[in-house]
């Protein structure tokens, strides 16, 4: 079970700034959405997670800026990032046509602004070093001269770089010991007391994870209200029938589903446990991503409820299992939950991958009857493992 708190019951909340700053990246996140609509092939739904990734790391950089800034969060700042956002969401659609120029500049540019925004802290994010650091968006830079496949390979080490660079992070900040020796050397040519020179290396930023909890959750939870807006958009357009309804009806169920587990364990810290931000961060974006899917693969669903798609089929889920992942990887840590994962979370991710491969002659309504059941399943393991912990069980 992985683990975040779903709230940040004190200490300073989400900023009404910071909110309208989620729903700009969520625009994106619907246009992205709309890419996968039809049928879409494997390498349709790679460009749609390498395009996503792009929108989530100029998410992220401004994300834990304004974590770290706090009160010293510059509006001027972040509204220029919510425009150059605003520029990559209307981009999506022809990102890898027409408008693949003004996609990566938009990128670029927002990538730049975080860097530069988050250097006049003074502080160095070193949990997250990906904020400060602009190598992976050289690739993506170069890119633009490049015709495909050549150009999502670049796009792929692009992001690459930028995931794996937080890997190595290190908690606090310590001056390498070449930086060391240089300061000592400058000092001592200048007559100067090593700590004044010292002093002018950045400190570690301290990044506030009950904070970053709650944003974290926000975005996901808005991430589902999209998901529930897709169900209804679908079902509105169409005539009510039976199969119709009961589709709609359990694919809010799983919506459901996903919300209960995802808020009562989440990604960052609860009951005194935590993840490194550097795993948490790619934990939430797996999570996001598969939200999408989910998503696109239920309106897929109820708009043919007689008939499973594949493409409908796989989305959903491949969302349902890649969601299953991001929780069973952010429980790893924790001793007690490895019991949890081979009975909870591994059927989590194997039923819907054999549900998708095997289970698609079924009709919509007992197709996403499965995946209502896998999770009743997970919510009754749980709350009977809690049970047995000792552990007090949620009810609202």
């Amino acid at each position: 079970m992985a683990t975040m708190s779903g709230g940040n019951a004190a200490g300073r909340h989400a900023s009404w700034l910071e909110l309208f700053f989620d729903l700009v990246v969520v625009a994106a996140v619907a246009q992205l959405a709309h890419r996968l609509h039809g049928a879409p092939s494997p390498a349709d739904v790679g460009v749609f997670v390498l395009l996503y990734l792009a929108v989530w790391l100029a998410w992220s950089s401004f994300t834990l800026y304004a974590n770290v800034a706090g009160d010293r969060t510059s509006q001027r700042s972040m509204l220029a990032a919510m425009a150059g956002i605003a520029v990559l969401a209307a981009a999506v659609p022809e990102a890898t046509k027409q408008r693949v120029v003004v996609f990566v500049v938009a990128y670029v540019v927002v990538r730049a602004l975080g860097a530069r925004t988050m250097h006049r802290t003074g502080t160095n994010l070193t949990a997250w070093p990906t904020v400060q650091g602009l190598l992976g968006v050289v690739p993506w830079l170069a890119s633009i001269w490049v015709d495909p496949p050549g150009r999502y390979v670049l796009w792929t080490v692009g992001v690459a770089i930028d995931l794996l660079l937080p890997l190595g992070a290190r908690a606090e900040a310590r001056v390498p010991r070449f930086a060391q020796r240089m300061i000592e050397a400058q000092a001592q040519r200048e007559g100067r007391p090593v700590e004044d020179l010292a002093a002018r290396v950045p400190k570690a930023a301290t990044v506030d994870l009950a904070h970053l909890a709650e944003r974290l959750g926000l975005f996901m939870i808005i991430v589902l209200g999209e998901a529930v807006l897709q169900v209804v958009a679908t079902a509105a357009e169409l005539p009510w029938t039976g199969r119709l309804v009961a589709v709609a009806g359990l694919g809010f169920v799983v919506l459901v589903g996903m919300w209960w587990h995802l808020f009562r364990y989440g990604l960052i810290a609860s009951e005194g446990r935590s993840l490194p931000v550097s795993v948490a961060m790619p934990l939430h974006f797996v999570t996001t991503v598969s939200i999408t899917a989910v998503a696109v693969g239920l309106g897929g669903i109820v708009a043919h409820p007689g008939h499973v798609s594949a493409s409908a089929g796989w989305l959903l889920c491949g969302g349902v299992a890649g969601w299953f992942l991001a929780g069973a990887l952010g429980g790893l840590p924790d001793p007690t939950n490895r019991r949890w994962l081979l009975a909870a979370g591994l059927p989590g991710v194997a039923v819907p991958i054999l549900l998708a491969a095997f289970g698609r002659p079924l009709p919509g309504p007992a197709f996403t009857g499965v995946l209502v059941a896998l999770m009743a399943w997970q919510w009754a393991y749980s709350t009977r493992h809690e049970r047995r912990r000792g552990q007090p069980v949620p009810v609202g």
